[in-house]
């Protein structure tokens, strides 16, 4: 396979990972063609790679930089270049963090506060579901801990304006 399809594939592969975690597959497509670039880009040249009109590439920009995935710098005269601001292990070990603190201990909050209002075969049950949903947590936890994400994470490394 040759870089150019090397380089879509990665492109059309991240994006839709990043619809699963519910920022929208273009902003997954923007933000994989900083990952796989070799220099910052500009939006006009975000759009070419991505085959995205520049109204679309803007607001997918914005989302990745209010997520701090993404930073922009000074160009040439006022054109803003972008660049990745984190690995994908980074953001992937950030999305657990968000996770276990948005999704998952309120859900172990909730099956705890319901247990004790029910019977006790169902007090059994949610009982064993909190259980498991902490063994989660921690789980999540382990792996999304600073030191693993950032053994795994690749060393910052600046790049090129063009």
């Amino acid at each position: 396979m040759d870089t150019l399809n090397v380089e879509r594939s990665f492109i059309d592969r991240i994006g839709k990972i990043v619809k699963q975690w519910g920022l929208g597959e273009p902003a997954g497509r923007v933000w994989a063609t900083l990952l796989f670039s070799e220099r910052s880009l500009s939006q006009r040249q975000i759009a070419e790679k991505t085959g995205y009109s520049l109204s679309l590439v803007s607001p997918s920009l914005k989302i990745l930089e209010k997520l701090d995935m993404v930073r922009s710098i000074r160009g040439q005269g006022k054109e803003k270049l972008y660049e990745q601001a984190v690995s994908f292990v980074e953001a992937f070990g950030t999305l657990i963090k968000r996770f276990v603190e948005q999704d998952v201990k309120p859900l172990i909050a909730q099956l705890e506060g319901v247990s004790k209002t029910v019977n006790a075969t169902k007090r059994r049950n949610l009982r064993k579901l909190a259980r498991e949903y902490r063994h989660l947590e921690e789980g999540l936890r382990a792996f999304s801990s600073e030191g693993l994400v950032k053994s795994m994470a690749p060393e910052k490394v600046g790049r090129p304006t063009t």
